[in-house]
């Protein structure tokens, strides 16, 4: 999307540790090897179409993840194994168990597997998950054949099994056996199913010891893996509403140089002792994410630099937004409905969170680190919420002009109605009302996921969503343009670092600690506006995505 285009980002330090990030920036050829859905729902009887494709001629392992609009949890995520050139198609909808479901009738290699082309939405984080935002990662590629291996035409790994003849993978199953956890004593065995490094994983169909390949000179069914190519995958959305006949859709934010090294974890479950105490690479299916990549080797007690969270650190500069600019529009006609809601999406506020607490409170696999988390004394010490949420939007007194609002309206013949330019006697409110007992009154975006709706309170908008804020215009105006200034209301946010740790260590909430974000008033902020003309005959009805225009200081200054 080339309205978050970033200029001037100068290259990271190379390293020869996994993950270290190389010139991240969104791409201008909507492509890359990280993909951010800035919204999806199932609500109201709409769904949200996803399309990854595979540009390059090589194997690319592909994390595919949802995440809740209120709080960014990770509500459902699965790996695809894409063979060269291959395009996955899925719909993300309303239904399953805890109500929301990925449905697909592609063959694509998933892992874990979809049952009859469905995955279901864990219960864990499904409450508030009907809509949400997507993170599409590369996580690495794979040459046609063992690339390291002595035997280079070696059919056992993993880009064989996932290629597709005559549109079918040849095996899924042995594809998925590359996902399990291996413990430290047997990495390098290619006998041992799983990942066994961040850039190597076995079948688990080869030499029966390390000894016995040894002597043979042979490396097994061993696959080993590169770093994803910066413009590997290909990543578009649709929303259709098939009750109304709406659909909206358009490209992913498309990031490059995400990463430079191959990030690849297991996809087993969270493992909990008998005493309660969660064990192993607590953030196995969880990573890569955007701040962190993967362990680099089984020495678990030293992270290597794809776990320092730096990740993030660039990728907050290349998605930072002072302001955004879009259209905004909110009225009927005398045959029509025609609303523009916008979509502010905050994407990553999770890397400022403690993961460990958000684990046990969800899980409730013990008392002691439950207790740990929820005593008022730790959290004053530890403090494991430090996002940048909620963002302020306006300020101020109830009862006057928002004149020096953060929210700026203009119509569409360059009269200023709130905010910059705009005189005393211009009003904007924001529905719910507040009280009227002159105190200063503070409205903000409070979530991962907002969406503004424009009209009266009540309003629906063309969305319908949970998540949204009512903007009512100044009297007798429906329709123009805003430019919505981003504030952090937390100056100096910090990223939770996850300490080492070996797997027979306990993983408490205090495995870990906190690291000042460099340029604090970075945010990363992704969206759109969604419009749609509503007519009384349904088959009239149409909309569009158009994407925000952001300002910079970097690209002098607001507007």
């Amino acid at each position: 999307m080339k309205q978050f285009k970033k200029y001037g980002v100068a290259a990271a330090v190379a390293s020869m540790a996994a993950g270290v990030v190389a010139q991240t920036q969104v791409s201008n050829t909507e492509t890359g090897d990280l993909a951010i859905v800035p919204y999806y729902t199932t609500l109201d009887g709409k769904n949200t179409g996803i399309h990854v494709i595979n540009t390059t001629g090589l194997t690319q392992v592909v994390k595919v993840r949802l995440r809740r609009g209120t709080d960014s949890a990770d509500a459902l995520d699965f790996n695809l194994i894409m063979s060269p050139r291959d395009e996955w198609t899925a719909t993300i909808a309303a239904g399953g168990a805890n109500g929301v479901v990925v449905n697909t009738g592609d063959s694509t290699c998933t892992v874990p597997a979809f049952k009859d082309g469905v995955a279901e939405m864990p219960a864990i984080y499904a409450e508030g998950a009907t809509e949400g935002y997507v993170e599409i990662i590369g996580m690495a590629e794979a040459d046609a054949w063992n690339p390291k291996g002595t035997d280079s035409d070696d059919q056992d790994a993993i880009s064989y099994w996932a290629e597709h003849v005559d549109g079918t993978p040849r095996d899924c199953e042995v594809v998925r056996s590359n996902f399990f956890r291996v413990a430290v004593a047997d990495i390098g065995d290619p006998s041992v199913e799983g990942v066994h490094l961040y850039d190597l994983s076995s079948d688990g169909a080869g030499c029966a010891t390390t000894t016995a390949c040894a002597a043979t000179g042979a490396v097994g069914p061993l696959t080993y893996y590169e770093r994803t190519d910066d413009n590997a995958l290909k990543v578009s959305w649709m929303i259709t509403d098939a009750d109304g006949g709406l659909e909206v859709g358009d490209n992913a934010v498309h990031v490059e140089g995400f990463s430079d090294e191959a990030m690849m974890t297991n996809q087993q479950r969270l493992n909990f002792t008998a005493a309660g105490i969660l064990e192993f690479d607590s953030l196995n299916f969880e990573l890569p994410n955007l701040a962190y990549g993967a362990y680099a080797s089984g020495d678990r007690a030293n992270p290597v630099a794809s776990t320092n969270g730096s990740m993030f650190d660039d990728l907050r500069e290349a998605l930072d937004a002072d302001a955004i600019i879009n259209d905004w529009a909110g009225f009927e006609t005398a045959d029509a409905v025609v609303n523009a809601d916008w979509v502010v999406t905050l994407p990553g506020q999770y890397v400022m969170n403690d993961p460990i607490c958000d684990m046990y409170n969800a899980y409730g696999a013990n008392d002691t680190a439950i207790a740990l988390c929820g005593n008022a004394t730790f959290l004053a010490g530890v403090d494991f919420d430090r996002d940048q949420l909620p963002l302020i939007v306006s300020q101020s007194f109830v009862g006057e002009p928002l004149v020096n609002s953060n929210l700026a309206l203009w119509d569409r013949e360059e009269k200023p109605l709130a905010g910059k330019d705009s005189s005393p006697e211009d009003e904007l409110g924001f529905s719910p009302s507040s009280s009227n007992d002159g105190s200063k009154v503070t409205v903000v975006l409070p979530y991962e996921v907002n969406t503004m709706v424009w009209g009266a309170e009540g309003s629906a908008g063309s969305l319908g969503s949970d998540l949204a804020l009512v903007v009512t215009p100044p009297e007798g105006s429906d329709r123009g343009w805003a430019e919505l200034t981003i504030v952090s209301s937390n100056p100096a946010p910090e990223r939770f670092q996850l300490s080492g740790f070996d797997e027979e260590d306990s993983i408490t909430p205090t495995t870990g600690n906190w690291v000042v974000l460099p340029n604090e008033t970075d945010t990363a902020v992704v969206g759109m506006a969604v419009w749609e003309r509503s007519f009384a005959a349904q088959a009239g009805n149409y909309g569009r995505a158009i994407e925000h225009s952001t300002v910079t200081s970097r690209r002098g200054g607001s507007v």
